[in-house]
C-alpha cells in the first residue's frame, strides 16, 4: 500500500507576525529553517524518490530542504497544492479580518480546493505507481482538506481536523485516498 508524507511548510516571518499569508509567498523565519533542517534529518526514515511541493516560495524552502537531506529525490511543483485563496484577507493581521464574515465570501471555497486536490491525488495516483512513499509539501488549510478526503470526512467537515504545526508531518495511507477521491 502506497504512503502519502503530508508536509506542513515551515513557520514564516508573516506566521510569527499574525499575518494572512494564502497565496502570497511568505518568508521563512530563523525557526523556521532550523526547524526544517530536522524535519529534513527525520524524513531520512522514509524512503521516497518524489517531493511534490506547492510553488509557494515557503513550501518550496521545505521542500528543498527535505530533498537536501534525501539525496535522489526529485521536487515537482503544483499549484493545486498552494494554499487557499484568502480573497481580501490576503496580507491582512489577524483575528480582526475573521471576525468580519462577509469577508469569507471572497475566499476560494472549500469545495474548490476539495476539487483541486481530489484531482492532484487521481493525478499521482496514475502517474506514481512504483513509488511507495510520496512526499507533499503544502499549507495549512489545504492539508486540513486532504486530510479529510483521507480520513473518510465530509470536505465540509474539514474544521474537525486540527492544524498540523508549521515543518510537521503527518503519514497516511494512500489506499484510503484513492477510495475517497
Amino acid at each position: 500500500m502506497k504512503r502519502l508524507i503530508i508536509v506542513r511548510h515551515g513557520e514564516t516571518k508573516e506566521n510569527e507576525l499574525n499575518i494572512c499569508q494564502g497565496q502570497e509567498h511568505g518568508t521563512l523565519s530563523e525557526k523556521g529553517t532550523r526547524e526544517n533542517e530536522k524535519l529534513g534529518l527525520e524524513l531520512k526514515q522514509f524512503s521516497f524518490q518524489t517531493i511534490y511541493s506547492s510553488p509557494l516560495r515557503r513550501a518550496l524552502k521545505t521542500a528543498e530542504t527535505i530533498q537536501l537531506h534525501n539525496p535522489g529525490s526529485r521536487i515537482i511543483t503544483d499549484n493545486r497544492l498552494m494554499e487557499r485563496h484568502l480573497g481580501v484577507l490576503q496580507g491582512q493581521t489577524y483575528p480582526r479580518p475573521y471576525l468580519e464574515t462577509d469577508l469569507y465570501e471572497r475566499m476560494e471555497t472549500i469545495e474548490s480546493v476539495a476539487e483541486r486536490i481530489t484531482n492532484f491525488l487521481a493525478e499521482i495516483n496514475s502517474k506514481q505507481f512504483n513509488e511507495e512513499t510520496i512526499v507533499l509539501v503544502s499549507h495549512g488549510y489545504v492539508i486540513k482538506v486532504l486530510l479529510s478526503l483521507l480520513r473518510g470526512l465530509p470536505v465540509n467537515e474539514f474544521y474537525k481536523i486540527s492544524l498540523m504545526s508549521n515543518s510537521s508531518y503527518a503519514a497516511e495511507p494512500f489506499k484510503q485516498a484513492i477510495q475517497n477521491s
